[in-house]
This record gives C-alpha cells, structure tokens and sequence, in this order.
C-alpha cells in the first residue's frame, strides 16, 4: 500500500482562500487550515505537513497535531517555506506519494522536477468541499454558524473533555 503525503504551503493557501485580508486576519486563520487539513488527511488515510514562514532567524520548528495525522511547520533560520517543502519533497521515502499544494510557481516547478503530484489551492478548496466560489464562502465563514464544522462546537462539555485527555493521554 502507497501512503500519499500532503506539503501544503501555508501561507500561499490561506492568501488565495482570503483574497485581500490583512496579515492578523491571515495570521488567526492557520488554525481553521489546521483543522480542515487534518480532517481532509484523516479522511483520505493520508498525512499533511502545513509549512509556514515565519520565525524570522530563529530556528524552524516542526509541531504534530495530537491525534492528527498533520504536522506544522514554520520555516525559521537560513530557511523559508519553500526550502522546507523541496526537502520534504527530496526527503521523501519511495513508497510515499507526494501532493505538493501551492500556487507558488517556484514551488510548482519544484515539485515538477521532482515527478511529485501538484496541486493549487483552488483544487485544495474543491477536495475541502469549500465550493466553487471558495474565496466568498471563506470570507463570510465567520459569520456563518448554521453548521458547526469543528467537533468542539458539535459534543458537550464533558464529552469534549474526555476527548482531549484521551488525546493528551500519553502513548
């Protein structure tokens, strides 16, 4: 069995499912990518790796999701996002599939020479189940709260409780 490996360059996504917010707005959306792609990931039996910029000269650092078969990624030091998603493309073990998500024509050619599967965040937003017009339907998804889409906003109290010691329990 093939495992299929998700590289989604973070901040190039959530530019595209955002047009024209600000950098705050961007910066308090990772987490809902986060979430979705975990989900996504979950669904699929696939892993995701979200890669951001962002640590400036300090170090990168690299934090799995309890429970989830993501990790987070900020590009830090010597490196940017797009360093560490070409050696996460390099990097990659045979068996693995590899899904490179960006609109990045760096990244793009990247993961063309490398024979590795492209994708762009519209298509991402088609495979999230956002819709056509992903762009307007994120915008508004602040104000839209006829359908929780998080398990927090969908159990009880305890039951959310037990949930999380279950997945902070240690292994």
């Amino acid at each position: 069995m093939t495992d299929t490996l998700y590289i989604v360059d973070g901040y190039n996504v959530l530019h595209a499912f955002f047009r024209g917010a600000g950098k705050e707005e961007i910066f308090a959306r990772r987490d809902w990518l986060a979430d979705r792609l975990a989900g996504f990931a979950a669904v699929r039996g696939a892993s995701a790796v979200l890669v951001f910029d962002g640590h400036g000269p300090r170090s990168t650092t690299s934090t799995p999701i309890k429970g989830a078969p993501i990790e987070v990624c900020f590009a830090g030091g010597k490196y940017t996002a797009d360093t560490l998603i070409a050696r996460r493309i390099a990097g990659r073990p045979a068996d693995v599939s590899v899904v490179v998500v960006s609109a990045d024509q760096e990244v793009q050619r990247t993961a063309a020479r490398a024979g590795v599967t492209r994708m762009t965040p519209p298509e991402l937003a088609a495979e999230l189940g956002l819709g056509e017009h992903h762009g307007q339907a994120l915008d508004s998804a602040r104000e839209a709260t006829t359908m929780p889409s998080r398990l927090e906003d969908k159990v009880d109290l305890e039951t959310l409780r037990k949930l999380n010691d279950l997945r902070n329990k240690p292994r």
